[in-house]
C-alpha cells in the first residue's frame, strides 16, 4: 500500500513539473500555447520513463539478493537434513558414538577415523568382482592402496604472458611393489572397473588438501586442479563424507578446483549433476580436459559451476582458425582473438595444455588465452612425502 502510495506521488509530481514547465514556456513566450503544452507533455513521459528504469534497476536487484539468500538458504538446509540423517543413524550405533553424535558433536576420534579410513585399503568383500581381463591390474590397485604406494603429482599451470605460476594440477601416481610407478592408463579403468574409483578419488583429495593448504600459507592465489571421476560423485555411499570433509574444509573452496573429462560432464547423470550443484553452493568450482573442439554449451557450463576448460594447445590454435563451430557460433562468425572473451563473458577461462614448443606459446598468444599448462613449463613432478607430512597434523586438526 505505501509503495502504491509512494508511486501516486511520484506521478503527481512528475505531473505538476510538465505543468509547470509548459506554462513557463507560454509564460515567457518561448512558443505557443499548443506547443507548450505539447513540451510538457514530453517532459511528463521523459521523467516517467527514467523513474520507472530506476525502479527496474532497484527491484532487479533486490531480487538477485533475494536469490543469493535464497541459495545460501538451500544449502543451509541440505546441511541440516545431512545432520538429521546422521542423528538417526546414530540410534543404531554403539553406545559412545551414539551419544556424541545425538549430542551434535563429533564421535572420539571422528577426524582421525575419516582420515584413516581415507587411506585405509578397501575391503575385498565390499568390491564388485573385477571383470577377467581387467583382475591382475585390480589386484595392483588394491596393493598400492594397502601399502599407502599412492604419491601425488603436481604440474605447474601458468598465467601468459609472464609464465607466473598461478595454479597446479594434481595426479595420482601409484606404485607397484617393487617401486616401479605405474602410468595412469594401467589403472585408472582397472580401479573403475573394479570399483576402487571412489578409494583413489579419495586419496588424491587427502593429498590435495594437504598441498594446497601448504601452498597458500605463502600465497592464496594459488590453486590445485584435482581431478575426480563423475562415477564417485554419484556414489550416494561416497559423497556425504566427501561433501562433509569438503564443507569441514571449506575455506579452501577457492584453492580447489575439481576436474574431470568433457565427455563425463555430458554424459552426467542427474545424481552427478546435483551433487556437483551441492559443492558449487559451497564455492568450490569445476574444470573439464579432454576438450578436442570448442563448440560447447557456455550456458550450461556456467549453470553447472564449470570455471575452467582445457584444451590442447595445437587443437585449440586449429579451432580457433579452422572451420568448426564455436560455442554453437556458425564456423568463422567469430574472430580468433575474440573466442576468450566469449568464454570469459560465461565466467570460463580457456587453458592451453600440453604445450610442447615455443612455437605453440606465440600461436596461443593470439589468442589472448589467459592460462597455459605443458611439459615446457615444467613436467609434473612428485611432492616429496616430508612435504605432505608437515600439513597432515594440521589436517586432522582442521578436517
Amino acid at each position: 500500500m505505501k509503495a502504491r502510495v509512494s508511486d501516486i506521488l511520484v506521478v503527481l509530481t512528475y505531473a505538476m513539473i510538465a505543468v509547470v514547465a509548459a506554462i513557463a514556456f507560454q509564460r515567457f513566450n518561448l512558443m505557443s500555447a499548443q506547443l507548450a503544452w505539447l513540451m510538457g507533455a514530453v517532459v511528463f513521459l521523459i521523467a516517467g520513463q527514467v523513474h520507472a528504469a530506476a525502479a527496474r534497476a532497484e527491484e532487479r536487484a533486490r531480487f538477485e539478493a533475494e536469490l543469493r539468500a535464497l541459495k545460501r538458504a538451500n544449502a543451509a538446509l541440505a546441511e541440516t537434513l545431512t545432520n538429521a540423517q546422521t542423528r538417526l543413524d546414530a540410534i543404531d550405533a554403539p553406545a559412545p558414538e551414539a551419544a556424541a553424535a545425538l549430542a551434535g558433536e563429533p564421535a572420539p576420534g571422528r577426524d582421525e577415523a575419516l582420515v584413516a579410513r581415507i587411506l585405509a585399503r578397501l575391503d575385498a568383500a565390499e568390491a564388485p568382482e573385477p571383470e577377467p581381463a581387467s583382475e591382475d591390474a585390480a589386484v595392483m590397485v588394491r596393493e598400492a592402496l594397502d601399502a599407502n604406494r599412492v604419491d601425488l603429482y603436481l604440474q605447474p599451470v601458468v598465467g601468459l604472458p609472464q609464465r607466473r605460476t598461478y595454479f597446479y594440477e594434481g595426479f595420482t601416481r601409484l606404485r607397484d611393489a617393487a617401486g616401479q610407478v605405474v602410468a595412469p592408463g594401467a589403472f585408472l579403468a582397472a580401479a573403475e572397473e573394479a570399483g576402487l574409483i571412489a578409494e583413489v578419488d579419495n586419496i588424491l583429495l587427502l593429498r590435495c588438501v594437504q598441498i594446497v593448504r601448504r601452498l597458500t600459507k605463502s600465497d592464496r592465489r594459488v590453486g590445485v586442479f584435482c581431478n575426480v571421476s563423475l562415477r564417485s560423485l554419484a556414489d550416494e555411499d561416497f559423497f556425504p563424507g566427501f561433501l562433509d570433509f569438503l564443507r569441514r574444509n571449506g575455506d579452501l573452496a577457492g584453492a580447489l578446483i575439481f576436474e574431470m573429462p568433457r565427455a563425463a560432464f555430458e554424459g552426467r547423470s542427474a545424481i552427478a549433476a546435483r551433487n556437483m550443484a551441492r559443492l558449487a553452493d559451497y564455492g568450490f568450482r569445476f574444470s573439464l580436459d579432454q576438450v578436442s573442439d570448442l563448440n560447447l554449451d557456455l550456458a550450461e557450463l556456467q549453470r553447472a559451476g564449470v570455471r575452467f576448460v582445457k584444451v590442447p594447445g595445437d587443437k585449440l590454435v586449429a579451432a580457433a582458425h579452422g572451420g568448426e563451430p564455436v560455442a554453437g557460433r556458425e564456423p568463422g562468425a567469430l574472430p580468433p582473438e575474440d573466442i576468450a572473451g566469449l568464454f570469459a563473458r560465461y565466467g570460463v577461462d580457456l587453458v592451453a595444455e600440453k604445450i610442447e614448443t615455443e612455437a605453440t606459446v606465440v600461436e596461443v598468444l593470439d589468442l589472448d588465452i589467459a592460462y597455459a599448462q605443458g611439459h615446457l613449463f615444467g613436467a609434473p613432478r612428485p611432492v616429496r612425502d616430508e612435504v605432505l607430512s608437515q600439513t597432515d597434523q594440521d589436517l586432522r586438526r582442521t578436517g
